[in-house]
């Protein structure tokens, strides 16, 4: 007589709940790993338009100009300053002077971020949970990750007052 192997139904149910349980325990776990790698990458990008904004500073100091347009041979384009700072434009400026390896394409502010891992829009007068209070210039840029909308708040930003004073970056994080 042959003896048959396998599993009882008492084990199989066995391991359904160690598993469930496991997706229980490593779920959350997973979520936050996901809200801290999107902090991380807006942090980062919220960083690199700083420098980049330091950067078109030094050359429009170099090139004497104020107000107007300032030539940035390495990349054979132009970028519109506002007293020496890099103006809230997406198009004409952003796109191609925030160097992050990729280029990252103009995207509406109401649309969810799908056809790339960042999605940016710039000549804007405000944004939800935006921390400053405006002057109502058009003069922030905003840049979010796949998956979520500006209403999500999650975003890094660039806000050019256009008053002469320093723009500045930062991140709202509330939604990531």
């Amino acid at each position: 007589m042959m003896k048959k192997t396998g599993f009882t139904l008492i084990e199989l149910i066995i391991v359904i709940v160690i598993l469930g349980l496991l997706a229980v325990v490593a779920a959350p776990r997973f979520l936050n790993l996901q809200q801290a790698s999107r902090i991380s990458v807006l942090e980062a990008t919220a960083a690199a338009m700083k420098t980049t904004a330091e950067q078109i500073k030094a050359k429009a100091l170099v090139q004497n100009v104020k107000d107007g347009s300032v030539a940035l041979d390495d990349l054979g384009i132009n970028v519109q300053v506002y007293n020496g700072y890099v103006e809230g434009y997406w198009n004409g400026a952003w796109r191609y002077i925030l160097n992050i390896g990729k280029e990252i394409p103009f995207t509406s502010a109401s649309a969810v971020c799908s056809l790339n891992d960042l999605c940016g829009v710039g000549r804007q007068r405000t944004a939800p949970g935006f921390p400053l209070t405006t002057n109502g210039s058009a003069g922030l840029i905003l840049i979010w990750p796949e998956g979520l909308r500006l209403s999500d708040e999650c975003y890094a930003f660039y806000y050019n007052q256009e008053d002469g004073t320093t723009p500045n970056t930062g991140v709202v994080t509330t939604g990531c």
